[in-house]
């Protein structure tokens, strides 16, 4: 078990806090059902600053790979994750406002002085996902070769049916 790492986020932003490290694919368990492999890390920085309007925000950066699971062939491949989000952290009477601006392109997260900085990792990550993640277009060749099989492939059995 990997120890989790939690901070005040309004403190953490307003004083320009940095935190960096690697986290283990496996211990991301709302990932662990679109993974061939749970192999393998995700390097992480957080960074806490200031925005121009004053605002504390959170920059969150990830690189690494994810063995994902191919939707067309259900075999695993490498998919790189390379992202960076900014949210601005906002108290919860704020994110309660209905007249919130709907052109603001700033993602906003309820500012906690107990945010456990993996479950926001994996829920970037989770974002940042293709929803059914699939090989490149003729890569999953071995699964098509299989259906073409006469004795693997549910038409050809009918073919055989119908010739009798």
């Amino acid at each position: 078990m990997f120890a989790r790492h939690f901070i005040n986020s309004f403190d953490f932003a307003h004083l320009g806090r940095e935190l960096h490290g690697v986290v283990p694919v496996a211990e991301l368990p709302r990932l662990q059902d679109i993974l061939a492999d749970p192999a393998g890390g995700i390097s992480y920085v957080v960074r806490g600053w200031q925005g121009n309007d004053g605002k504390p925000m959170l920059e969150v950066a990830m690189e690494g790979v994810c063995q994902l699971r191919c939707q067309r062939c259900l075999s695993g491949f490498a998919y790189p994750v390379k992202l960076v989000s900014r949210l601005v952290l906002a108290p919860q009477s704020e994110l309660d406002e209905s007249d919130v601006d709907e052109a603001d392109e700033q993602d906003s997260i309820l500012a906690d002085d107990h945010l456990d900085v993996f479950a926001l990792l994996e829920e970037e990550l989770l974002l940042s996902l293709p929803f059914a993640p699939k090989h490149p277009l003729g890569t999953c060749q071995p699964a098509v070769e299989e259906l073409e099989r006469p004795d693997k492939n549910p038409f050809a059995v009918l073919a055989g049916l119908k010739k009798k």
